[in-house]
This record gives structure tokens, C-alpha cells and sequence, in this order.
């Protein structure tokens, strides 16, 4: 997750003498005509990429086997030059969301026009993983899922959620005040920074017959050392038709760069296509959307 240099034009000025005929009348004035001489510049400037370079050069995810990867470029305007300085073999290393770490070798990366995929070779054959990383300086943080803690904490947890949900703003029309939420998914981690940070996904429905309405709340949390109280950081939320509203989903966390800030990589699903994105803790302890992939039809 360049600048295109804004081509400045001259505009040709053409002057017209308007005068009047009255008695003592002061000098005519001249009033400006502006005739554009050609086609005004529309070409976008390319915003900077929000890709954070400790990540590696590009961000690979588990396609249909372990052996089997797409290759996303942070930023398709230097795919090509991307994809052109990836060693051949590269060396990759494999996150899943516990944490497991795997090494394969990526012999090489062909840029095609559509979802560009690439095969991985390791002894043994990869394990089940999810994102993987060509160099940078990336660590895995292992998240524990609400099916993986005690029933007290993953009671206690899901009480945290709901209420930190129920504090968001609602929809501009109010639909789905009063409505009660579903945690659908939950993991928790230990970030670098010695917070305890839980994120979830909430459901909230409208069961109309023809078309059900839902609610998706995407929600991060920490609570500091020693505090038995959650706080919301982070937070997205989406409405509409159940079959299309976008969703997100949780691929791995992970600790990236010198000060090991915590990022939480994730996938959105728009029903017809899908994103990737990095959402990382910065330096002054904020979490924020880091960077966001193109839409992929893959």
C-alpha cells in the first residue's frame, strides 16, 4: 500500500471595447473574455500508496489449496515494476489466524490481466494458512477464537461486544434501534503493545419476507493491563439487502515493522467481488485503515 505533475495552462485572453456615448463619460473599460484554447487537463493525479512497506512487497492470500496463492499488488499502477523485482525463487512466509508460521518458495509470478495466481513449493506440502509475505519485517500474532476460550471469558467477551456495539451510531432511519445483536465472530490477541485486543462481527436483522434487511458491525476493542474494561477503537459498519451487504472477515493478525505495530488483515466480501485490507495500530496507539486493495472478480 507517482504523483502525476499538474499541467498548468495559459488561457488566452481576448479583450472586447465596450463604450458609451454619453456626455462626460469616462473612458471605456475593457472586460476580459475567457476562451479555453483546448481541452482542459483530466487526467487523475495518482494518490500515494497507504501500503505499509514493512509488510513486504506484496500480500499473498490462501486461493483454492495451500499449494495455491493469489498474488495482490498494493497498487496497481506499478504492478508490473512490482511483480518484476520478486526474486526468482522468493521467499515466502505463511500466516494463518493461530499464529502458525510456514516457509515455501515462490518460484515465480506471471502479471497477467486477470487475478494473478502463483503456485507454492514447500517440503512438506503447506499447511492450511491464509496470508502470506514476501520479506518485510512481519511477525504473526496468534488470535484465540470465542470457541477457543473458556465459556466465562467468551460469555464475558460477547457481553463487551454487544454493548460496545449498542453505543454506535444507528442508521440514518433508526431500522435497527432496539434490535438485538448476534456476535457471528470473535478472536482475541495480545498485541505488542500489552493491550488485550478483541474483534468481532455483529448481525443485526429485519426479517422482512420479501427482501431481510441486516445490519454488519465490524468492531475492535482493547483494554489495557490490569483493567477489566473494553473500549472501542475501531469500528465499520454496513447496511442492506442480506445477499448483498458487504461483510468482512478476519484473515490474520500480525505485528509489522521495527516497533512491531499490531495489524489485523482482513477480507471484504461485496457479494460479487472482493477486497483486501490492513488495518494497523500507528505509533500513537490509533487504529486505522491502513491500506485497501482494489476490488478483485477472482
Amino acid at each position: 500500500m507517482k504523483l502525476l505533475r499538474r499541467t498548468q495552462f495559459v488561457w488566452p485572453l481576448v479583450f472586447s471595447a465596450l463604450g458609451c456615448e454619453r456626455a462626460k463619460a469616462p473612458p471605456p473599460r475593457d472586460s476580459v473574455v475567457v476562451r479555453p484554447s483546448g481541452a482542459p487537463d483530466t487526467t487523475p493525479i495518482a494518490a500515494p500508496s497507504t501500503w505499509d512497506p514493512s509488510a513486504g512487497s506484496v500480500l499473498l492470500v490462501a486461493a483454492d489449496s495451500p499449494t495455491r496463492a493469489y498474488v495482490v499488488v498494493p497498487d496497481s499502477a506499478t504492478a508490473s515494476l512490482v511483480l518484476s523485482n520478486i526474486p526468482h525463487p522468493a521467499s515466502v512466509t505463511l500466516f494463518s489466524r493461530a499464529g502458525s508460521v510456514q516457509t515455501a518458495e515462490l518460484p515465480g509470478v506471471a502479471d497477467t490481466t486477470g487475478c494473478i495466481v502463483a503456485t507454492l513449493n514447500a517440503a512438506p506440502p503447506p499447511r492450511s494458512w491464509n496470508v502470506g509475505f514476501i520479506g518485510g519485517v512481519v511477525a504473526p500474532l496468534p488470535m484465540d477464537s470465542a470457541a477457543s476460550v473458556s465459556k466465562a471469558d467468551s460469555v464475558t467477551l460477547v457481553t463487551w461486544m454487544n454493548r460496545l456495539a449498542s453505543a454506535l451510531p444507528n442508521d440514518s432511519a433508526g431500522r435497527f434501534s432496539g434490535l438485538p445483536f448476534v456476535v457471528r465472530e470473535l478472536w482475541r490477541f495480545n498485541a505488542p503493545s500489552g493491550t488485550q485486543t478483541v474483534v468481532a462481527n455483529l448481525v443485526r436483522q429485519i426479517n422482512q419476507e420479501a427482501t431481510p434487511l441486516q445490519e454488519r458491525t465490524f468492531l475492535i476493542a482493547e483494554r489495557i493491563p490490569n483493567d477489566t474494561a473494553y473500549s472501542t477503537v475501531y469500528s465499520e459498519r454496513s447496511y442492506g439487502a442480506e445477499e448483498t451487504i458487504e461483510s468482512r472477515d478476519v484473515l490474520a493478525g500480525a505485528a509489522l515493522g521495527p516497533n512491531r505495530n499490531a495489524a489485523i488483515i482482513i477480507v471484504r466480501d461485496y457479494g460479487d467481488a472482493t477486497a483486501y485490507g490492513i488495518i494497523e495500530r500507528g505509533d500513537d496507539g490509533k487504529w486505522r485503515r491502513r491500506w485497501m486493495s482494489a476490488r478483485r472478480h477472482c
